[in-house]
């Protein structure tokens, strides 16, 4: 996320989201990684205003002290094991990027390695879309997904512009997940909810 987005109406959104989810009991042991792209430039008091636009208390949000150039401290810092969203700028990278666009997405080793932490895990990734049909954009996500962890088990809430992903290797987590949606969009979540097969 960079700073400059904060506050915006994907940030309500994704609120709505993690307190309806929070609320059914659906994420366990959650926090959320802003994956600030401009690190330097933010203060504690950013940090407590994203917290309550997710839902979540200040400490549910993972502290960095490594910057998204070095990759491996970043992620080496992540010790949190229980579900976790990740907000990069753009989302799940499909091609290789480096140097400071790296900066923008999380790369699908990345999802690979934070999977691995328990296999009951939930990873969630924020995804933007430009230029293309969310619903195509998920589909290449998902691929470059597959490319690097093979199985896992998936659903998503799609919208205009944006998605939410919600990845794990156990088929009931997102499967609840995208449950609960159906059960609470009706008639209208066959436009907005994807996933895996039950």
């Amino acid at each position: 996320m960079n700073l400059g987005f904060l506050g915006d109406a994907f940030d309500h959104w994704k609120g709505a989201l993690f307190g309806s989810l929070q609320e059914a009991g659906i994420v366990q042991e959650f926090a959320a990684d802003p994956m600030a792209s401009d690190l330097e430039s933010w203060k504690p008091e950013d940090f407590k205003l994203l917290a309550q636009l997710l839902r979540i208390k200040p400490a549910q949000i993972i502290a960095h002290r490594a910057d998204l150039q070095d990759r491996a401290s970043y992620f080496g810092e992540i010790s949190h094991e229980g579900d976790l969203f990740l907000d990069p700028d753009t989302g799940v990278a499909t091609s290789h990027v480096s140097g400071v666009r790296a900066r923008r997405y999380v790369k699908p080793s990345e999802v690979k390695q934070l999977l691995a932490t328990s296999s009951g895990r939930l990873v969630i990734v924020y995804q933007h879309v430009r230029a293309q049909k969310v619903s195509d954009r998920v589909e290449t996500v998902l691929n470059a997904l597959r490319h690097e962890l093979g199985k896992f088990n998936w659903c998503s809430y799609e919208s205009g512009t944006v998605a939410m992903l919600f990845l794990a290797r156990a088929p009931e987590r997102p499967g609840r997940v995208r449950k609960h949606f159906v059960s609470f969009l009706g008639r209208h979540a066959s436009d907005r909810i994807r996933g895996s097969e039950l």
